[in-house]
């Protein structure tokens, strides 16, 4: 019972609270003057901003839901059920770990479902087909089995090896992460989507300027086919070291200027410039050595309410219950450090365009994406990882 009170009250609560806040926010924001969007499109951005804040209250409950079948009858049943038909040693627990990943994955499909082709078909951001989004799940589903599996075999057999096996299997999961994302722009996202090389000489020009005046080193400029899936726009810098790329959406192509989109990038250099990337590498870091260490600190009477043995399994198997908790209370450190970071890409990325460029630029995505341009002020302390587009654009000296 305390288990289920914990996620409740320090995670499920808090988390539906801010959603109404905002919900209350947005809903006294659309009463008054549009700002930095036309009228229509000021309601459209901030009715796509309710409903998808409404599902969100949803998930919410279903994950709450699922939370308790866990702790009351499905840890225990999955336990056993698995030893029934065969399954022992390594193959029973790897298995039960990989239904913790894949059961609420197809819980939350309806929602996942209904995200994607009600809400963001109905306000012009869905572009996918039914049959791309399940082919998409079932990569997801096979890359979780193959990979999660190695990882939970690798991570059992160090808590079972080692006296400190918190700190190895910290140690560990650090480095499957730093990996993950020197691999993630040449192994992964291919799975997903095309790149090709980008074929608009004079823009492609213009970038590798750009990237040697700031000693950005990269194996190549590609655009990305985004709009197969969806309407909105973005760039990104994606790998480390050697596998570093500059990706640009297809979408970004279509509707902004080159200036506009030079000084994006200029932005994006910004993160570069700072070492944002390694300085969010060692935020993850933190948060995993903080996760790890409360998993080796697990009350015995939490094994007991779920109805399992105290083991590596089973204690895996509950800090990954409990890791929603533990992160949602870690969003605001998060949070105020990342917002701090897009402050001085900003300013930085002003530089090498100018204010006025960037500040055009930055309301050129908020009006293709739609984006809502007011938020409560403790939504934004959680959930936020850039600031209010309003902030960011009185920091650039923009006139509103």
């Amino acid at each position: 019972m305390v288990l289920i009170i914990l996620f409740l009250c320090a995670y499920i609560v808090p988390s539906i609270v801010l959603n109404f806040l905002q919900i209350t926010h947005i809903k006294s924001a659309l009463k008054t003057k549009a700002i930095l969007l036309d009228s229509l499109d000021y309601k459209k951005a901030g009715n796509y901003a309710l409903e998808n804040l409404m599902l969100d209250t949803i998930q919410k409950c279903v994950e709450f839901g699922l939370f308790v079948f866990w702790v009351v009858f499905g840890l225990s049943f999955f336990w056993q059920w698995l030893q029934e038909i065969g399954l022992n040693g390594a193959w029973h627990h790897i298995a039960f770990l990989l239904l913790l990943l894949l059961i609420p994955l197809l819980v939350t499909l309806p929602l996942s479902f209904y995200q994607t082709f009600s809400i963001d078909k109905r306000y012009g951001f869905c572009k996918q087909s039914v049959g791309l989004f399940f082919i998409d799940l079932l990569k997801t589903s096979l890359l979780s089995i193959i990979l999660g599996g190695v990882i939970f075999y690798v991570l059992l057999w160090v808590m079972d090896s080692f006296s400190f096996w918190w700190l190895g299997g910290f140690v560990l999961m650090f480095g499957v992460v730093v990996v993950a994302n020197a691999i993630y722009p040449t192994l992964i996202a291919p799975l997903f989507n095309k790149f090709t090389p980008l074929e608009d000489t004079e823009l492609k020009s213009r970038i590798e300027e750009l990237l040697d005046k700031v000693g950005f080193k990269s194996n190549g400029i590609f655009v990305m086919d985004a709009s197969k899936r969806d309407g909105r726009l973005n760039a990104y810098f994606g790998g480390i070291g050697r596998t570093k790329r500059v990706v640009l959406f297809d979408t970004l192509l279509e509707k902004i200027s080159k200036d506009g989109l030079l000084a994006i990038l200029g932005h994006e250099l910004g993160h570069f410039k700072h070492k944002d990337i390694l300085k969010n590498l060692a935020t993850t870091g933190v948060f995993l050595f903080a996760l790890f260490f409360l998993a080796a600190h697990l009350p015995e009477s939490f094994f007991a309410q779920a109805s399992l043995p105290q083991e590596s399994t089973t204690t895996l198997a509950l800090i990954f219950l409990l890791s929603s908790v533990i992160s949602f209370w870690f969003l605001p450190l998060v949070g105020y450090f990342s917002r701090k970071a897009e402050y001085r890409a900003d300013a930085f990325g002003a530089t090498l365009s100018s204010k006025q460029c960037l500040a055009n630029a930055l309301v050129r995505l908020i009006n293709e994406n739609k984006s809502f341009p007011s938020s409560h002020w403790l939504y934004i302390c959680f959930y936020y990882s850039h600031p209010p587009l309003l902030e960011r654009l009185r920091a650039l000296d923009y006139e509103i």
